[in-house]
């Protein structure tokens, strides 16, 4: 009795530690086929990141890279790259081998390094992570466009300083000259010529803050324009009529072309800076005498093809590609006198493009300046 008991124990367990040992290893595989697939959705992931990625070993194998990062390798690196495991030994890659090798001085943080790489006009994030056991990972990042919004916007920041400081400066002499020889030591037509002054820079100052506002504003304009069925016809007539005085002085003549009840889905007070900066831009550069010409030369089921010409002094081939820069100027000293804000093309060129348009500047067939625009019907 008492062997049968013993029996149906070591039975009792056998089954027991047997159900405990498929028990675990249900959960060890089904644990893993979870980790088989996280890890699969992961490196999936990494395939199609927007940045360049390698995992190396602490051999410098490498156990992973994505597509990107061989892309990005081949434009880095001086040599044409055979072998990606080469990558290490290119002199752009340079400091990250220092790093690996734990021979550098200019390391952020303990296990990572950072190096900035530019190349063919673009510049290329590199960082790099150590890991506890001696492998790494390196991913590169394109901050081309991150750049270049970096050095446009502390240019534009440059430019506005500068604007201002010339206006307020005039304003201040002007005003301190007054303070110190009025009346004893200024006559009163001394004392109108510094008021006149100080008031055409504070016009100048204002038309700055005006067009620096209406720049700033179309550049949130997208969410919130204000689209209507729009006549252009009349629109321009419209502005033409506002400028006849100042085309009048200028003894400048308006050749309109556009035909009568010219429609297109718009916001009208954009549309109406276009078509008023590029008459104040003719009036103000094309000289004395010329004429203006403007037309839709063409139109399909998406666009209306505009040309606005004058057959001015024109302006030479360098500038042609940056007159739409904001601040830029052909000539300077003549702008600052004329009381040109620089920022009158820069207008033009945001409000076409937010017409889904696109818009260039070039020689016209009389040798002046002519503006090729299309405008979204």
């Amino acid at each position: 009795m008492q062997i049968a008991d013993t029996s149906f124990l070591i039975i009792y367990v056998s089954v027991v530690t047997l159900f405990s040992i498929i028990t675990l290893i249900y959960v060890y595989v089904k644990h893993r086929g979870i980790s088989r697939s996280a890890t699969e959705k992961l490196l999936s992931h990494l395939r199609i990141s927007r940045e360049g990625l390698a995992i190396f070993n602490a051999r410098r194998r490498i156990v992973f890279s994505n597509a990107l990062f061989r892309q990005y390798c081949d434009i880095i690196s001086s040599e044409h790259l055979v072998d990606l495991r080469h990558i290490l030994l290119q002199p752009e890659f340079r400091t990250i081998s220092r790093f690996v090798d734990n021979d550098t001085a200019d390391r952020t943080e303990e296990n990572v390094h950072s190096t900035k790489i530019e190349k063919d006009g673009r510049v290329f994030l590199l960082n790099c992570a150590r890991f506890d056991d001696g492998g790494f990972e390196i991913s590169i990042n394109d901050v081309t466009q991150i750049e270049e919004q970096s050095r446009l916007k502390q240019q534009l920041t440059q430019n506005v300083a500068h604007e201002f400081k010339t206006p307020v400066c005039s304003i201040q002499g002007g005003l301190e000259t007054i303070i110190r020889n009025y009346p004893h030591n200024m006559s009163e037509e001394q004392l109108m010529h510094f008021l006149k002054r100080c008031h055409s820079q504070s016009n100048r100052l204002c038309n700055l803050v005006d067009d620096m506002s209406q720049l700033h504003a179309m550049s949130n304009s997208v969410q919130r324009m204000k689209k209507e069925i729009v006549d252009l016809s009349q629109l321009v007539n419209s502005v033409q009529h506002e400028v006849a005085d100042r085309l009048a002085a200028q003894n400048m003549s308006v050749c309109n072309n556009l035909p009568q009840h010219l429609y297109l889905e718009g916001d009208p007070s954009l549309l109406y800076s276009i078509f008023r900066n590029l008459f104040d831009n003719a009036i103000a550069y094309a000289g004395e005498g010329t004429a203006v010409g403007l037309s839709c030369f063409r139109s399909d089921e998406q666009f209306y093809y505009f040309s606005f010409a004058d057959n001015g002094c024109g302006v030479s081939d360098e500038h042609l590609n940056r007159i739409f820069e904001r601040f830029y100027r052909v000539d300077k000293g003549r702008s600052r006198k004329l009381g040109g804000t620089g920022l009158g093309l820069a207008i033009v060129k945001n409000a076409v493009t937010l017409h889904n348009g696109a818009i260039s500047a070039r020689r016209s067939q009389e040798c002046g300046l002519e503006f090729v625009f299309t405008l979204h019907r």
